[in-house]
């Protein structure tokens, strides 16, 4: 019950972070509408149906059934009428939004007949910009506020992450193969390319790399290819105080076909807790020792000296060296025996070689400057969309997330710590920004567009045509939502 209670606290944190960012997104819309003196018909969160809302000053604001996203209805701008499923279209008249409001008679002198709408006063080019571009603004600055927090009180990371040295190197990696639906195992590239542990990452594919997330980042996003259409990923590395180029030729994993090379970052940790009649114990090692060689090779991760033990060919003493209670510790080495216990993983039984202790990594409190912050989040989302749209990506829109996704990360990042939530919903916000600026229909990107081809014409656009073409992206935009949750929902709940 307690863990479901504090799920249901997570999950409500991630909604509400989520509007939240929505919100200052159509807030940066609606206050620069009012600025420049534009009518504003309406305030969503969320497109479709009303659930509730209220009106104010004569704008309605309220909340709608769709929570994948928000608009402030500006007639002036782009009529919202059909895409909130209403039927006004029918009775409006059919003049053009960028029509000069008539005067309160007609040419007769004849008062105007108050049940017929009258055409909306122009909107300049600058008008029609500012206000398209300042959700997007609006993100940035809470992105800006959020990187500043971070950067005044810090937050952790584990120094795994924070590292670009390579600190293990798999045999195998397992590779999906469409053909049957399934994986196999196969070599692990890094392996096959003679990538060793202790490695520096310098590059990926002649991008500098800022820390690990960073180097994976550029490996799933890579476009690099061989003459034979082999995935191809080129690191520029430090070995031993020399400088070297190493291509590695990528596998795909999963069935949404990322790529991957099977290495893992370098990492300090310590002994956290013993095992009961396990030979660490027996041996005499104690919780906080700091593990940093076995039989005088170093270690340079936990994955490493797990990969180790599995590899002994016989059942031998191994000389474990660690400092004693941590980083500044004396040095000191134990001769101990490995036991082996068999674990059952899906259909087959594994034996591995232990020596009875659970981690603890190595926290390092950060504190990343903002605006270094906002632009490594910047060229993540060019790489991801630059890769999206490039045939020789594996980057597809299946690897995309929607609504649920983005919830179910927010909620993740809210167990594990406030200022972990604040470093995501910078993310978020910058990815938002970046989106909406995209020159498609219905999102600001494709107004701004829109606005400009109507300047250099020097007249209107047709209606019908804005109308269409809104609709049609609408229709596109929530199939490509429909899409993304349907992947979402079967990462979260494979079936």
């Amino acid at each position: 019950m307690t863990t479901f209670l504090y799920d249901f606290a997570f999950l409500l944190v991630a909604l509400l972070a989520l509007g939240f960012t929505i919100f200052i997104h159509e807030l940066g819309h609606f206050l620069a509408a009012k600025q420049r003196g534009l009518i504003v018909k309406r305030f969503s969160i969320g497109f479709g149906p009303k659930i509730f809302g209220w009106e104010k000053d004569g704008v309605e604001y309220r909340i709608s059934m769709f929570p994948f996203g928000g608009y402030v209805a500006l007639p002036q701008l782009a009529d919202m009428g059909r895409l909130e499923g209403e039927n006004e279209q029918a009775e409006e008249k059919k003049a053009s939004p960028w029509d000069e409001m008539d005067d309160d008679e007609d040419e007769e002198g004849k008062e105007a007949d108050d049940s017929v709408e009258k055409p909306l006063a122009k909107i300049s080019y600058a008008d029609k910009m500012i206000v398209s571009v300042m959700g997007a603004v609006f993100n940035i600055l809470l992105a800006f506020v959020l990187s500043s927090v971070l950067w005044c009180f810090g937050y952790e990371r584990r120094d795994g992450e924070l590292t670009t040295k390579i600190g293990y190197i798999s045999d195998t990696v397992d590779r999906w193969n469409p053909n049957v639906d399934q994986s196999e195992t196969v070599t692990g590239p890094a392996k096959k390319a003679g990538l060793l542990p202790g490695d520096q990452v310098i590059m990926v594919d002649g991008s500098q790399v800022e820390d690990f997330m960073d180097i994976r980042s550029r490996i799933i996003t890579g476009k690099l290819r061989t003459a034979q259409d082999r995935r191809l990923t080129r690191l520029t590395i430090l070995r031993n105080g020399e400088q070297k180029e190493i291509e590695v030729f990528p596998e795909v994993f999963g069935n949404e076909e990322v790529r991957i090379i099977g290495i893992g970052p370098q990492e300090t940790f310590f002994i956290k807790e013993l095992q009961p009649d396990m030979p660490a114990l027996k041996a005499g090692l104690e919780p906080g020792d700091q593990l940093i060689s076995v039989d005088g090779n170093k270690i340079f991760s936990f994955a490493h000296l797990v990969d180790y033990l599995m590899k002994l060919e016989e059942d031998r003493e191994i000389a474990l060296t660690v400092r004693k209670g941590g980083e500044k510790g004396m040095e000191q080495t134990y001769n101990l025996l490995p036991t082996e216990k068999e674990f059952k993983e899906g259909t087959q039984v594994i034996k591995r070689k232990l020596i009875g202790f659970s981690p603890e990594f190595k926290y390092i409190t950060t504190y990343p400057n903002p605006l270094i912050l906002i632009v490594s989040r910047v060229k993540d989302m060019y790489h991801t969309l630059t890769g999206l749209v490039s045939s020789q990506s594996d980057v597809k829109l299946r690897n995309m997330s929607g609504p649920v996704g983005i919830v179910d990360n927010l909620s993740y990042f809210a167990s594990i710590g406030f200022k972990r939530l604040l470093w995501f919903v910078v993310f978020i916000n910058v990815n938002l920004a970046i989106l909406n600026l995209l020159p498609i229909p219905v999102l600001d990107g494709g107004h701004m567009v829109f606005a400009t081809i109507e300047k250099i014409r020097g007249k209107p656009l047709p209606v019908a045509l804005l109308e269409r073409s809104q609709m049609l992206f609408v229709v596109l935009l929530f199939s490509f939502m429909l899409y993304v949750t349907f992947f979402d929902l079967q990462r979260l709940f494979p079936f």
